[in-house]
């Protein structure tokens, strides 16, 4: 990082701070951007710079102020208490509220979990150790919520004694598992589009069996919510290999040929057709999950399923999505910050909050290959806890977001075989492999995240 400091003039930054005229400077970053070919592989840019924010740059902002929190890490006022999470518009800003009835910002963490290939340290004593001191340390870093894919069992056996506990999140991967299903049964549709999967009429009873698991937790007042999958191809790279294909056995290739209008070829589809048509599997997918999901679990949120790439720019699907979710999840990469026309564009196509649930960088002096994964590089773990409260606090100003979840706990493990492509050798941890925190990185994380209630009301304060 250049540890250069330099005025900023507000004509300039004024489409990229919401706040330009509200800091004092701006600290250069020098990071790679993240991209694929045409064959699917990756590339990295030479280093570029990119200026950012952090707390220390924000005018009259006193990060001093004491607020006090209730056991889920939520303040103020109080208003109803149903002993579940549920999310409620205050004064124009959405906030998800907790068992107690207080705002609670989700400030979440991805995967808290013990390696899959290696044995545990020798620094704790067994797995309940390890749960003891990890959730324990995260908190302490301001991370009040285990996201996708935590060790949800160790998350439950550790709040049974907590005084203050873990909020923690479930993930059933409905289309996903009923897609690897339905392959295994019919060998003619192994190259064939998931999303034709979702106008199976067997899919609504798969959904409904693997859902009704969550009568478990129902009643668990430490559940945030519960994700149905992970990174559908809601996407125009799914259509466009649908239509390269022209598989007579994918049910979305076909659906298509019934669906565009007489005398239109699918390679001629306007960019408007192409998200149309996608919002079209996108209504059916939500409207099968969620009454699964709300017939066994009628207590906690439906959090979405994580909508990535493009899909995060698609009207059609979020006014499709809108009468289901409770909260909108995305995965967001490819911008050192979110774009406030996205924002701006996801407050307006929909009347439900969101929450960013992956994002992350890679620092170049862990010596790791760091090439899996769509987060950018950078050069240190300073970076990186300077990204995190540039591109967090941005999500902070945005009145229709709720939170964020990091990817993710530990680093990729380079031995581990079974790892898809995208978590392979790269430092997207807050911890090492083995297990050691990434102190510079979590020092950053904890001096944004003990603060985002006073840094809320400091811009919703400067936006009266």
């Amino acid at each position: 990082m250049k540890r250069k400091l330099f005025f900023v003039i507000s004509i300039c930054l004024c489409a990229s701070f919401s706040f330009a005229q509200k800091f004092n400077d701006s600290i250069i970053v020098n990071a790679k951007v993240w991209s694929k070919d045409e064959n699917k592989q990756v590339h990295y840019t030479d280093w570029q710079d990119y200026p950012s924010i952090t707390i220390n740059q924000l005018k009259d902002f006193n990060a001093s102020e004491e607020i006090k929190k209730d056991k889920f890490g939520g303040y103020g006022k109080a208003y109803e208490s149903t002993g579940y999470f549920y999310t409620k518009k205050i004064n124009g800003r959405w906030n998800v509220i907790n068992p107690l009835g207080h705002i609670t910002y989700i400030t979440a963490v991805n995967a808290i979990r013990t390696s899959k290939t290696s044995d545990l340290p020798s620094k704790f004593k067994n797995i309940d150790d390890w749960a003891q001191q990890t959730f324990d340390s995260v908190k302490s870093i301001g991370f009040n919520t285990a996201g996708c894919w935590s060790d949800v069992d160790a998350a439950i056996k550790y709040n049974a004694s907590a005084q203050s506990p873990i909020i923690y999140t479930l993930q059933l991967s409905l289309l996903s598992g009923y897609v690897s299903d339905a392959k295994k049964k019919d060998q003619d549709r192994k190259g064939t589009s998931s999303l034709g999967f979702i106008l199976d009429d067997e899919f609504p009873d798969f959904c409904d069996q693997r859902a009704s698991k969550l009568m478990a937790t129902k009643d668990d007042p430490n559940l945030l919510g519960i994700f149905s999958d992970n990174e559908i191809g809601f996407t125009h790279s799914e259509l466009k290999e649908i239509i390269s294909k022209a598989n007579p056995n994918d049910k979305a290739y076909k659906k298509l040929l019934e669906w565009l209008p007489q005398g239109t070829s699918p390679e001629n589809m306007s960019n408007e057709q192409k998200q149309q048509f996608i919002a079209l599997f996108a209504a059916r997918y939500y409207e099968v999950v969620s009454k699964a999901i709300k017939k066994y679990d009628n207590h906690h949120l439906y959090i979405g399923s994580r909508i990535h790439s493009n899909a995060k720019n698609n009207p059609f699907l979020f006014q499709v999505a809108n009468p289901y979710l409770d909260i909108i999840s995305i995965n967001y990469y490819g911008d050192w910050k979110p774009k406030q026309s996205y924002i701006d564009d996801w407050a307006k196509w929909s009347d439900k909050p969101f929450f960013i649930t992956e994002f992350y960088t890679k620092a170049e002096e862990t010596g790791m290959s760091n090439l899996s994964g769509a987060g950018w590089i950078v050069k240190t773990h300073s970076d990186r806890g300077i990204h995190y409260q540039n591109f967090c606090l941005q999500l902070l100003q945005a009145k229709n977001c709720v939170g964020w979840h990091w990817f993710r706990y530990q680093d990729n493990d380079p031995n581990d075989a079974k790892a898809d492509d995208s978590n392979k050798d790269s430092n997207k941890g807050i911890v090492n492999l083995n297990y050691d925190f990434y102190s510079v990185l979590t020092q950053k994380m904890k001096e944004l995240n003990t603060r985002v209630y006073q840094l809320i009301n400091y811009f919703d304060g400067l936006k009266k």
